[in-house]
């Protein structure tokens, strides 16, 4: 650095000199004398000094640089910023094979195409997996024949009605993955591979979230649930839940209102399917129903009122799910005899074909034909108990005379044979002998949860009637508007 007050050539040639003078003094080895050497290095000497003082001169003092330093930053307003990690940092740099790695991940995920979700659907009674398949737009021959070929594949074609299969299908319809339920543990599943398929018993370790669906009825229950978002199965659960206490085949009147929460069973942030109600709420013609589920000893669920009595009664209210009552318990005029007769039971119309339950848990003590009931089951409950099932298609396979039955079972299919104009169930009460009217008959009342549950079940009764509470009216504001 040379001094501001030296002119600019006038420096230059001052440079130039110093340097041949320093080349010729360590550099040059000529045969100069030694006085001479050591004149130029006295002069180098002084020469050093002049330029340090001069570089030192031309430096601002450092109390002048930081105080200036700190008088920008009080100028400035206080900031937060968020730091981000050393690797991070390191990371930001962008070297060119980096920005291709980038481009190149980047268009990867832009055509990689979403994985599709899984569809779940409930067998139908008749359905074959074949049928299933064709039923969800699937095309799957190849799958079909490995199950029938491979032992530990055998439970997909032995399927039942109500079974809930899991499938994943790509986008030209091509059966990806396929998974049922084995019991409360495990889960079959199936799954395409290069070559073929690959069927494993794995544990499930299923996640599970909240869900609550709320609505009104203006058609039907089903109709409006499944519009509502509700499955299939969760509306059968819940006419399961309040069946007790409400006839759903002739009691459900338009304005009524329902609200669920329940679980929903996840695997990897994806539905896979529904868990139990934890809670329910059911309106019925200007009268509210609640339920609160509870776990008992051997994890089952059961249910009970916000008090803590138990919705669970001796016998069901209806024999059959979602029909209506085309003859009450009274006297008439028979259809079919032309005579009047009193009607010792309760007719519910519905579909040929359609389940029939047992009201309450008992053993079978006939099955066959029985005159102008046609194919009928009677079922001893135990004590002053007995029911009569007539009309019927058919029985369940497995039945015989002496075999237990267990409440909600299905026993039969509704049909017309004997003295009958069309298919429906005709359904008989008798208590101590004598025919009763299923309707209006008063059971024994409600067992209370177990004394050592009770504090724990009405802390949670609180905080889900909380939920209910919410949902509920907002589903009734939303069907006000």
């Amino acid at each position: 650095m040379t001094d501001p007050h030296v002119p600019r050539n006038r420096a230059s040639r001052l440079l130039k000199e110093y340097t041949n003078r320093f080349r010729r003094l360590f550099v040059q080895h000529h045969a100069a004398d030694r006085h001479q050497r050591l004149k130029h290095r006295v002069w180098l000497l002084g020469l050093a000094g002049f330029v340090t003082s001069v570089t030192i001169a031309s430096i601002p003092p450092r109390e002048a640089e930081v105080a200036s330093h700190l008088r920008g930053a009080l100028a400035t307003p206080l900031q937060v910023f968020d730091i981000a990690p050393v690797s991070r940092l390191e990371d930001a740099t962008e070297t060119p094979a980096r920005i291709a790695l980038h481009r190149a991940t980047d268009d990867d995920a832009e055509n990689t195409p979403p994985r599709p979700d899984w569809t779940e659907i409930t067998v139908r009674r008749g359905e074959t997996l074949s049928q299933i398949l064709q039923r969800a737009n699937v095309d799957a021959p190849a799958l079909l024949q490995f199950i029938r070929s491979h032992p530990e594949a055998r439970p997909f074609h032995e399927i039942k009605v109500g079974q809930v299969l899991r499938l994943r299908a790509d986008a030209k319809g091509r059966l990806e993955e396929l998974a049922t339920d084995q019991g409360e543990e495990a889960t079959l599943h199936l799954r395409r591979t290069d070559t073929e398929f690959r069927v494993e018993l794995l544990p499930r370790p299923f996640e599970a979230r909240l869900a609550h669906v709320s609505g009104t009825i203006d058609s039907s229950l089903f109709e409006d649930g499944l519009a509502a978002g509700l499955s299939e199965s969760v509306i059968l659960r819940l006419v399961e839940i309040f069946g007790w206490d409400i006839d759903f085949a002739q009691q459900i009147r338009a304005g009524d209102g329902f609200a669920v929460i329940y679980e929903e069973k996840t695997w990897h942030g994806q539905k896979i399917a529904d868990g139990p109600i934890l809670a329910a709420e059911f309106i019925n013609q200007g009268k509210t129903y609640r339920a609160v589920g509870f776990r008992n000893a051997r994890r089952q669920m059961e249910y009970y009122s916000p008090e803590g009595l138990s919705l669970r009664r001796a016998f069901l209210r209806t024999p059959v799910e979602f029909s209506r009552i085309s003859s009450r318990f009274a006297m008439r005029l028979h259809p079919v005899l032309k005579t009047w007769r009193a009607h010792t039971g309760v007719d519910y119309a519905a579909p040929s074909g359609t389940p029939v339950r047992a009201t309450a848990a008992g053993r079978i003590a006939t099955l066959g034909w029985n005159g102008g009931y046609g194919k009928a089951i009677a079922i001893r409950h135990g004590g002053a108990y007995s029911t009569l099932y007539g009309h019927l298609s058919r029985f369940h396979p497995a039945l015989r005379v002496g075999s237990l039955v267990e409440q909600g079972q299905v026993i039969g299919y509704v049909g017309n044979t004997g003295l009958a104009t069309g298919p429906h169930l005709h359904y008989e009460l008798h208590v101590n002998g004598k025919y009763q009217n299923p309707l209006t008959f008063k059971f024994p009342g409600a067992a209370p949860i177990p004394a050592e549950h009770k504090q724990a079940f009405l802390q949670a009764a609180s905080t889900l009637g909380t939920r209910l509470d919410f949902i509920s009216h907002s589903a009734l504001n939303v069907a006000s508007r």
